[in-house]
């Protein structure tokens, strides 16, 4: 699917739930001006650790990674996610940054090693997974397997994560 078939099916299944602001500047922290496809804020607060928080969403083109399985695209686009992770979105702040569709399910597993592995160490740098979640609808994922939100059960670990990015020490 293209950047824009994807954008159109998914934003469209969050609208219920959350306010959508696409198109979000902000200043990454080596003074560059980047610009994240969407981010969302829940409509409603009550169930959520964080009362404020905001999730970004980097949609991207799966076309590529379906003709092209290769480290090259997968780490070209974790590294995007990096950056944006590290840029302070205006009226945002640092938020966590979730690939959509998944960038751990679009590439092939002998590219990646271990899934695991990946989604937890993207975890740690402040990127997640927008997904299908069978049984679960779409889902905000980290570490692979902790549901913040999804269409069927609502707030999940987003009633126990502050979803504040964390710099330095952990």
């Amino acid at each position: 699917m293209t950047e824009a078939a994807i954008r159109n099916a998914y934003l469209p299944r969050l609208d219920n739930q959350f306010h959508i602001h696409e198109e979000v500047n902000g200043r990454h922290f080596s003074g560059k001006t980047l610009t994240l496809d969407a981010v969302v804020c829940p409509k409603k607060n009550q169930s959520w650790k964080n009362s404020s928080v905001a999730l970004g969403i980097e949609f991207k083109d799966t076309v590529r990674f379906s003709r092209n399985y290769d480290t090259k695209n997968l780490t070209t686009w974790l590294a995007q996610c990096v950056d944006y992770s590290n840029t302070a979105w205006d009226k945002y702040g640092y938020i966590y940054i979730f690939t959509c569709p998944s960038l751990v399910d679009e590439v092939a597993t002998s590219v990646i090693g271990n899934p695991m592995f990946v989604t937890n160490f993207m975890g740690q740098l402040g990127i997640g997974e927008l997904k299908e979640a069978p049984g679960y609808g779409l889902a905000f994922l980290l570490h692979g397997h902790h549901r913040i939100w999804s269409e069927q059960k609502g707030v999940e670990y987003g009633k126990h994560y502050t979803l504040k990015r964390k710099f330095g020490s952990r």
